[in-house]
C-alpha cells in the first residue's frame, strides 16, 4: 500500500551540501548522513518570502523500538522535513498526509504537513546547547514516548483543545452578564502595532446609541457552554462551523444544539434584520475532564469568528424562518421546517481568536499570593507623595485592599521625578491623580478607590471623617511628626501605620499599632528613637540627604535629592511588609538600612515594649517598661551607693504629651555615695550632641533621675524637692516643664514641675 505524503518545498537535484544555503541546516544535514537511524531521501527548498529561505531535508526516520501496533498510529517508519529558516528555530514536520494529531503538535494552517513540539522551553533557551546530534535523538524520543502514550504523564496539566490563535481578543471580567444586557452592541478595537498587524483586539460592551453615533465597528456575539469534554490531543484549528461541531462529538460533546438555543434566546418576538458585513463572536465555554467518568478539571474559553450575522446563521441553522417582511423570527415548530437550510451551517467559515480576559482584583491576588481573605478591607492611605503614590501602586495591582487617598497637594514638575504621576497630570491633585491610576490598572468597576482633597487633620470634613470611621486600616505616608501622633490619640480610629524613608533616602522605617491599640503609634515612635540612640545602625541613619533643589522661589519650595531608584527599593519592600505584618495581631517596628557600595538591604526588627501611660497635671507622660527596666537596672548596679544621670525626651505642646526615650548613666565624675548623688558633667556635651545628631533635633534633654538607696522609698525628699524647682526654673527658660524621676526599691515615682516667668 502506497503511503501519501504532504508536498513540502521544492525538491532540490542529489544530495549535495552545497545546494543549502544555510550552514546550520549544512550541520545537520552532515548529523543526518552519520546517523544510523535516519535515511536522508532529498533536499528541498521553501520560499518564505522574497527576502528569506527555508531548507528543508527529507528524511526517513526509523527506530525499531517503537511498537508496529500502537494504538496512537505512530509508525516505526516515519517521513519526515527537517526544517531550518535563519532567524526560525529548528522545526520537524511529519509528512505522511494521515500522520496522526497528538498531544505536544503546533499550530499549523490548513494542508499543511504536521508539527511535532520537540521542546518544552523556548527557543531561546534551546538553542544554548542545541547540536544537530542532539536535535535527531530530541525527534526519535518524540515518536518513541508518543508512541507508547508516555510522553504526556499522567500528573500532568491537561492540555488545550487547541494550538495557540494568530489572535486574542481581550474581554471585560464580566462579559458573560454584559451577554445578557440588552441596549448593548460588542463593539471591536484592534491595538494597532506600528510595522506589523494587530496582534490583540479589545472587545467591550457598548451602548448600542453610542456604537450607531460614532459608527464604531461591532459584531454580534453568542454564548454556549456545551456538555464537558474528554481530554485529548491538541487540535488544529477547524475552518469551517461543520468541522469545530465534528471535533466536540469525537470528544463526546456537540454544539449545533448549544447554538440552535443559543440563537433563539438572542431573538425576541420583535425579530431580527440582517446585517450586511456583520461577524458573530462565537463565544465557547469549555470544561475539559481526563475521563469520561471523572469529573471536569479545567474550564476554558474558546471564540471564533463566523464570517456571517445572526439571521444568516438562525436560518442556515434552522434556529430562525424568513418572517417575509424583511425580518426574521425564532422558529418554534417541531422538527424540520421548509425554511431551514438543512446543513447549510456547516459550511460557514470560521476565524480562531484567543480569548483573554481582563485582570481582576481576584486575578492579581492570586498572581502576587496575597491571600483573599486578608485582601478584602477598607484602608485609608495618608499622603500619596513620592512614597504614598508608589504603596498605592504597589497594593493596587496585588489586589491588596480598597483605599481612599487623602492628601492636599497638587503635582507639580519636580514631582514627577518620584512619582507615579506624569507630565500630563501636573497641576491635578495628587489624590484624583492616584485614584484615577490605580483604578486604572483594572477594567471599570473593578475596583473603586476613593480620592479625598484634604488634610488628614482636617476634622471639618465630613466624608473623610466618615472614611476614618469605617477603614479597618490606615497608613500614614505623609512624612510627617504631626499626622501618626495625632491620628493615635484619635478614640475612633482604626489600627493605623507609619511609613517613611530617612532624609538620605538609604532608610526606611515601619510602624504598625497592635489590633487592640495598646501601644499606639505615638509610643512606638517614642521607642524607635531609643533604638536609634543605642544601635549601630542608628549613627548615620537620620542623616541629611545628599543635597537640595530650589522647585520655586518660597522659602518652602525645596526638594530633596534622593533618586527614584531608593523610593521604589524601599516602597516595595514597605508595601509588602505591611502587608504581612497587618496580618498579625501585635506591635511591629521595622527599620531597613542600604549599604549603597554592595547593595545590602538589611533589616531591624526592633522590639516593641507594653507602653506605661500616666497623668500628671496637665501632661500625659509615656514611656514603657524596658526603660523602667533599665532604670531599675542602673540602680542596682550603683547599689549601695545613689546614682543619676540625664532623661531624654520630647514635648508635644499641642497634645500635651511628655514622651520619655531613654536615660543616660552617671558621667564618670560625679559624686556618688551611700547618702546622696551629685551629677557630673564630663562626656554630657557630647552625649547630648549626639543625641539631637542622632534624632534629628525631635529627643532633647528633658530632665534628671536619680536613685535611692537600699530601704528607701521613691518619695521626693525635700532636696529633691530643691532640685525640682531649680530644674523648672531653669526648663521655663525654653517655656517647658521640669522632669525628674526618682527610682526606689520597688517603685518609680515621676515628678513634673512648672515655674511661672511671666
Amino acid at each position: 500500500m502506497s503511503i501519501d505524503y504532504v508536498e513540502f518545498g521544492q525538491a532540490m537535484p542529489g544530495l549535495d551540501p552545497k545546494n543549502i544555503q544555510h550552514p546550520e541546516a549544512r550541520n545537520l544535514l552532515a548529523a543526518c548522513l552519520c546517523h544510523p537511524d535516519f535515511e536522508v531521501i532529498e533536499l528541498r527548498k521553501l520560499e518564505i518570502n522574497t527576502y528569506s529561505r527555508a531548507d528543508v531535508i527529507v528524511v526517513d526516520c526509523c527506530d525499531g523500538t517503537i511498537p508496529s501496533r500502537n494504538s496512537v498510529g505512530i509508525r516505526n517508519r516515519e517521513r519526515l522535513a527537517l526544517f531550518y529558516c535563519s532567524g526560525f528555530p529548528h522545526e520537524v514536520r511529519a509528512l505522511r498526509r494521515d500522520f496522526p494529531v497528538t498531544l505536544h503538535q503546533n499550530h499549523i494552517l490548513s494542508g499543511e504537513p504536521a508539527s511535532l513540539c520537540l521542546y518544552f522551553e523556548p527557543w531561546s533557551a534551546v538553542e544554548r546547547d542545541w547540536t544537530p546530534q542532539r536535535h535527531l535523538e530530541r525527534i526519535l524520543w518524540w515518536l518513541r514516548e508518543t508512541a507508547l502514550g508516555t510522553l504526556h504523564r499522567s500528573d500532568q496539566p491537561l492540555e488545550y483543545l487547541y494550538f495557540t490563535p494568530p489572535y486574542d481578543i481581550v474581554l471585560p471580567p464580566n462579559f458573560l452578564e454584559k451577554t445578557a444586557t440588552d441596549g448593548q452592541l460588542l463593539s471591536f478595537f484592534p491595538i494597532q502595532c506600528p510595522g506589523t498587524k494587530p496582534r490583540i483586539i479589545w472587545g467591550d460592551f457598548i451602548q448600542d446609541s453610542l456604537v450607531k453615533k460614532y459608527n464604531l465597528p461591532f459584531g454580534d456575539f453568542l454564548v454556549i457552554s456545551p456538555q464537558p469534554l474528554n481530554h485529548g490531543p491538541v487540535q488544529r484549528h477547524p475552518q469551517t462551523l461543520g468541522e469545530f461541531h465534528d471535533q466536540f462529538k469525537e470528544r463526546g460533546s456537540e454544539i449545533i444544539g448549544d447554538i440552535k438555543a443559543a440563537l433563539r434566546n438572542k431573538v425576541t418576538s420583535a425579530g431580527i434584520e440582517k446585517q450586511t458585513d456583520v461577524s458573530t463572536l462565537l463565544l465557547v465555554i469549555t470544561s475539559v475532564r481526563r475521563a469520561p467518568d471523572q469529573p471536569p478539571e479545567r474550564s476554558e474559553t474558546q471564540a471564533f469568528f463566523i464570517h456571517a450575522d445572526i439571521a444568516t446563521i438562525g436560518i442556515a441553522s434552522g434556529a430562525l424562518i424568513d418572517g417575509r417582511n424583511g425580518k426574521f423570527y425564532v422558529d418554534y415548530s417541531i422538527g424540520e421546517t421548509e425554511s431551514a437550510e438543512k446543513n447549510k451551517w456547516q459550511d460557514f467559515v470560521i476565524e480562531p481568536i484567543g480569548v483573554k480576559i481582563a485582570v481582576t482584583p481576584e486575578f492579581s491576588r492570586n498572581a502576587s499570593d496575597v491571600l483573599s481573605e486578608k485582601a478584602q478591607f477598607r484602608g485609608v492611605l495618608a499622603g500619596v507623595g513620592a512614597l504614598g503614590s508608589v504603596l498605592a501602586d504597589f497594593w493596587a495591582r496585588e489586589g491588596w485592599g480598597e483605599w481612599t487617598y487623602v492628601d492636599d497637594d497638587y503635582v507639580f514638575p519636580h514631582n514627577v521625578v518620584r512619582h507615579i504621576a506624569r507630565n500630563e497630570h501636573i497641576g491635578r491633585s495628587k489624590v484624583e491623580t492616584v485614584r484615577d491610576l490605580t483604578n486604572g490598572i483594572y477594567y471599570p468597576g473593578q475596583i473603586s478607590n476613593i480620592a479625598i482633597h484634604a488634610k488628614i487633620s482636617d476634622r471639618s470634613n465630613e466624608r473623610l471623617a466618615e472614611m476614618l470611621t469605617s477603614a479597618d486600616l490606615i497608613v500614614d505616608a505623609t512624612t510627617t511628626l504631626e499626622v501618626p501622633r495625632d491620628l493615635s490619640v484619635q478614640e475612633s480610629a482604626p489600627r493605623t501605620a507609619s511609613v517613611f524613608l530617612t532624609p538620605s533616602g538609604h532608610g526606611s522605617v515601619l510602624l504598625i499599632e497592635d489590633h487592640e491599640k495598646s501601644v499606639p503609634l505615638h509610643a512606638l515612635e517614642s521607642q524607635y528613637y531609643r533604638a536609634v540612640l543605642n544601635a549601630m545602625w542608628g549613627a548615620n541613619h537620620l542623616k541629611g540627604h545628599a543635597g537640595e533643589l530650589w522647585v520655586g522661589a518660597g522659602c518652602r519650595d525645596i526638594s530633596a535629592v534622593i533618586s527614584y531608584e531608593l523610593v521604589q527599593l524601599h516602597g516595595s519592600m514597605l508595601a509588602r511588609q505591611l502587608r504581612k505584618l497587618a496580618a498579625k495581631d501585635e506591635s511591629q517596628m521595622r527599620v531597613w538600612e542600604l549599604d549603597d557600595a554592595s547593595g545590602t538591604l538589611t533589616s531591624y526588627n526592633l522590639p516593641v515594649s507594653k507602653v506605661i501611660i500616666e497623668q500628671h497635671g496637665k501632661w500625659c507622660v509615656v514611656w514603657d517598661n524596658d526603660l523602667r527596666d533599665k532604670f531599675f537596672a542602673m540602680r542596682a548596679h550603683s547599689l549601695p551607693n545613689e546614682t543619676g544621670g540625664i532623661i531624654l525626651g520630647y514635648f508635644d505642646q499641642k497634645l500635651k504629651m511628655l514622651h520619655l526615650v531613654d536615660a543616660l548613666p552617671a558621667p564618670s565624675d560625679s559624686e556618688s555615695s551611700v547618702n546622696g548623688f551629685t551629677r557630673g558633667t564630663k562626656g554630657l556635651r557630647e552625649d547630648h550632641e549626639e543625641c539631637l545628631r542622632r534624632t534629628a533635633h525631635v529627643v532633647d534633654y528633658v530632665g534628671e533621675w536619680h536613685s535611692h538607696p537600699r530601704g528607701v522609698t521613691a518619695c521626693a525628699s525635700e532636696l529633691d524637692m530643691d532640685l525640682i524647682a531649680h530644674l523648672s526654673t531653669m526648663m521655663a527658660q525654653a517655656g517647658l516643664p521640669a522632669i525628674m524621676i526618682i527610682v526606689g526599691e520597688n517603685s518609680i515615682k515621676i515628678q513634673i514641675g512648672e515655674a511661672d516667668i511671666l
